[in-house]
C-alpha cells in the first residue's frame, strides 16, 4: 500500500514538473531560464529513480537517471551562485579553469553512465555533490546583510532553511547504508517533500504570473542581470532623482554629502551602520540605493564608489611612491586581498598592471 502511494504521489510531482517546465519554455530564453529547466529535469530523473521499483527494472535507463540524480547538486550549486551571486559569471572564467570543467564532466559521465554507479568515483561525485551544496547554503546567507532587494533576502532565507538542508540531506542519505535508503517509508517521505516543494514553486510562480499585486516592481527586481543586457547602470547622484517622497528626498541628499566627503572610505561598514549614521531606517536605505542607483548589493556600491578613486589615485604621479597595500587600506579594505579581486573585476588589470600602463603613457 505504502508503495502504491509512493509511486502516486511521484507521478503527481512528475505531472507538475511537466507543467512548470511548459511554462519556463514560454519565457524569454535567458540564463536563469535553462538553470531552472536543468533543475527541473534533474528533480525529475531523481523521481523515477528514487521510485520502489527494483533496479533491474530500468534497464540502461537507470543510467540515464542515475546521471540527471546525481547532477542536482551542481545544477542547484550553479543556480544559487548565479541568483545571489551578481559577480558570478561563467563567460569569464579561464581557459584552465573552463578544462577542469571539462575534464571533470567527463569523469562524471564515465563514473555514472558507463560505470553505472558502481565505482569509488560515485562516492567522490557524492562528497563533491554535498559540498557544493553546503557552499551554495554559505553564498546565500554570506550575501544576506548587504542585499538590497528585500525579495531576495527572503529568498535566502529560504534557501538556508529549505533547499540547502534538504539537498544535503538527500545527499548524506546517498551516502549511507543502501538497506536504510530504499526502505519503503524513507521513499514515501521523499516523495512527499519533494511533492510540497514542487507544488508551493507551482502556487508562487501562478501567482507571480496572475496577480500583479505579488510582483515585484520594475525598478525594484528585475531579475536580470546588468551583464545580459550589456548596460551598466550610472551612478546619477540621488538628488537628481524625481518621483520621492520627502522622506527619500531627505534621505537622498544625506547620502550625497556621505558619497562627497568620501564617508565610504570607513573601514568595515555596512549598510546597517550607514544607516545609523544617516539616522534612518535600514529598510529605506536599501531600497533606496536600489531603486535610484539600481545596485542589487551594498558592496557593488562601495566597490565602484572606492575603484574609481582607487584609478584616480593609481593614475596621480603624486602617488607613485606610495605602496598598493597602503592605498587599498585607505580605501577601507581590510586587506590587499578583497581590493585585488574587486579592481580586476571593475578594470580587468590588477592594481599593479592599472599603474604601470598610466607610467608607461606618460
Amino acid at each position: 500500500m505504502i508503495s502504491l502511494i509512493d509511486i502516486l504521489l511521484r507521478m503527481m510531482v512528475l505531472g507538475q514538473l511537466l507543467l512548470l517546465g511548459g511554462l519556463l519554455l514560454r519565457e524569454p530564453a535567458t540564463t536563469l531560464r535553462h538553470l531552472l529547466l536543468a533543475a527541473g529535469i534533474s528533480v525529475a530523473g531523481l523521481v523515477m529513480l528514487t521510485a520502489p521499483i527494483p533496479d533491474q527494472h530500468y534497464g540502461l535507463l537507470r543510467n540515464l537517471l542515475l546521471l540527471l540524480t546525481d547532477a542536482f547538486a551542481f545544477i542547484f550549486w550553479l543556480l544559487i551562485r548565479y541568483l545571489f551571486d551578481d559577480e558570478f559569471c561563467p563567460g569569464k572564467w579561464s581557459k584552465p579553469t573552463r578544462l577542469a570543467f571539462a575534464l571533470a564532466a567527463a569523469v562524471y559521465v564515465y563514473a555514472l553512465g558507463v560505470q553505472a554507479g558502481n565505482s569509488p568515483l560515485h562516492d567522490v561525485i557524492h562528497a563533491l555533490g554535498l559540498m557544493l551544496t553546503v557552499h551554495a547554503g554559505y553564498i546565500a546567507w554570506s550575501g544576506f546583510t548587504d542585499d538590497l532587494l528585500d525579495a531576495r533576502r527572503r529568498a535566502r532565507i529560504m534557501v538556508v532553511l529549505g533547499i540547502s538542508v534538504y539537498s544535503a540531506v538527500l545527499v548524506l542519505f546517498e551516502l549511507a547504508d543502501e538497506h536504510f535508503r530504499n526502505t519503503a517509508v524513507f521513499g514515501l517521505a521523499n516523495a512527499i517533500v519533494l511533492l510540497s516543494i514542487i507544488s508551493f514553486a507551482m502556487s508562487r510562480l501562478f501567482r507571480l504570473r496572475h496577480d500583479p499585486a505579488q510582483r515585484e516592481q520594475p525598478d525594484t527586481d528585475t531579475g536580470i542581470k546588468p551583464s545580459e543586457t550589456g548596460m551598466t547602470i550610472p551612478a546619477m547622484p540621488l538628488s537628481t532623482t524625481t518621483s520621492l517622497s520627502s522622506i527619500d528626498s531627505a534621505l537622498a541628499q544625506s547620502l550625497d554629502a556621505f558619497i562627497a566627503r568620501q564617508g565610504y572610505h570607513q573601514n568595515g561598514l555596512t549598510i546597517s551602520s550607514l544607516a545609523g549614521q544617516l539616522a534612518c531606517p535600514e529598510h529605506r536605505l536599501r531600497r533606496l540605493i536600489n531603486q535610484t542607483r539600481g545596485y542589487r548589493n551594498f558592496n557593488g556600491l562601495l566597490n565602484d564608489l572606492r575603484i574609481e578613486d582607487a584609478k584616480a589615485r593609481l593614475s596621480d604621479p603624486a602617488y607613485d611612491s606610495t605602496p598598493i597595500l597602503s592605498l587599498a587600506l585607505d580605501l577601507g579594505y581590510d586587506s590587499i586581498g578583497p581590493f585585488n579581486r574587486a579592481f580586476k573585476t571593475k578594470t580587468a588589470q590588477t592594481p599593479g598592471e592599472f599603474r604601470r600602463s598610466i607610467q608607461n603613457r606618460r
